[in-house]
């Protein structure tokens, strides 16, 4: 197999551009959710309920990404998918109600389920293009996206703009990169009429991996949608220094995944999952039991490089089983994971309201745990080569 054309080289940046623009939406709308907290004067339970409906958004339609993305391609469907996510973000800071947050809502997990799958589908076209692992760098631009989302979040709180003249202007902008970045993918036949089985459900094999997505992601929505909120809420950080610190959070994520394709060529995935599970956990715990906004934040930065590696070495092994084409075994386990990312975040705040949004956190560590007890089955395959 010779070595990746210039093409081949135009679509690493490209899908790398559509996972910068999924996380970047997600990741100032996540940063504003202490200000639709106050603004509609919801307890983190009521929060939580809206947010159940992201997770009915992303469990009622990601089943069917395997059956769009047979008809049309992974291209095509990221990018409307994407369209449609970058349209509606505005109106979830709009919503003058919790009846009016709980669809908007609704329409944000459908269409940021149907992103996820769509890139990180042909994302994994790109890679067998490449002889070196590089998946965990493009989903590395999904965190630099989260920091930019962040960064833009606390910047605007500085400047005075609103949360939504500041979507809007973001979806503007995020538009561009996303058509540009669907330029330069590879054609939509690379996996079009090519998915085999047009409805993913869990089953089997799939269904163990699966769950342990639905842990790291269960995790990683924990800390995307209360790391700011818990900043603001129990320790009184200022507006922009609770986004700042989820922004770090992010970067730190960003960081750990452009390591992370050399770290796992060194070591192997089932260390690379099995360290990274544990700094995750231990992460969450410094994060939420210091009373300490630096050391907080810096415990929110651990648990982000700790999240880096989890789900792009789980997505991989998901990938590549033998006998399920790529597009049907990512929408498999992502039906399970994404449900977890977005419905995890709505147990954590039925939680906190019984207990304290500190013990709700502590008690996602846990779930890391799991992941590092099951690496060595869950990284076989990838291990071993076949």
């Amino acid at each position: 197999m010779g070595g990746p054309t210039e093409a081949d080289r135009r679509a690493r940046w490209g899908v790398s551009a559509i996972f910068f623009v999924d996380g970047a939406g997600l990741g100032g709308y996540v940063a504003h959710l202490p200000d639709i907290l106050a603004r509609l004067h919801l307890t983190n339970a009521e929060l939580g309920r809206a947010l159940l409906f992201s997770a009915l958004g992303a469990m009622t339609t990601m089943p069917l990404a395997g059956s769009l993305i047979h008809r049309f391609g992974s291209r095509w469907v990221s990018l409307g998918a994407g369209s449609i996510l970058l349209t509606v973000l505005p109106f979830v800071m709009l919503a003058p109600s919790l009846w009016i947050l709980c669809p908007v809502l609704y329409l944000v997990g459908a269409s940021n389920g149907q992103t996820d799958v769509g890139m990180n589908t042909h994302a994994m076209s790109v890679q067998g293009r490449f002889p070196r692992p590089i998946l965990s760098a493009m989903h590395g631009w999904f965190s630099v996206g989260g920091f930019a989302g962040g960064a833009g979040t606390a910047l605007a709180a500085r400047l005075g703009v609103s949360p939504p003249v500041h979507m809007i202007v973001a979806s503007i902008l995020l538009a561009g990169v996303l058509v540009a970045g669907v330029a330069a993918m590879l054609p939509s036949d690379i996996d079009k009429e090519g998915e085999g089985p047009r409805f993913a459900l869990p089953k089997g094999a799939v269904l163990m991996l699966g769950i342990l997505v639905l842990l790291a992601l269960a995790s990683e929505g924990a800390m995307w949608d209360w790391c700011a909120v818990y900043l603001r809420q129990a320790l009184h950080a200022k507006t922009e220094i609770a986004a700042f610190g989820f922004g770090l959070a992010s970067l730190s994520m960003a960081v750990g995944r452009f390591l992370g394709d050399s770290w796992t060529h060194r070591s192997g995935y089932r260390r690379v999952l099995r360290d990274s599970a544990l700094l995750t956990g231990a992460g969450l715990l410094l994060a939420v039991n210091l009373a300490s906004v630096p050391l907080s934040i810096v415990g929110f930065a651990l648990t982000g490089l700790g999240l880096a590696n989890l789900v792009p070495i789980l997505f991989r092994a998901a990938a590549t089983l033998p006998g399920l084409a790529a597009g049907s075994g990512l929408a498999a386990v992502t039906t399970l994971g994404y449900t977890a990312f977005l419905g995890g975040p709505p147990i954590v705040g039925y939680i906190a309201d019984r207990t304290s949004l500190a013990f709700a956190l502590g008690l996602i560590a846990f779930c890391c745990l799991a992941i590092a007890m099951n690496s060595r089955r869950a990284a076989a395959t990838l291990d071993t080569g076949t």
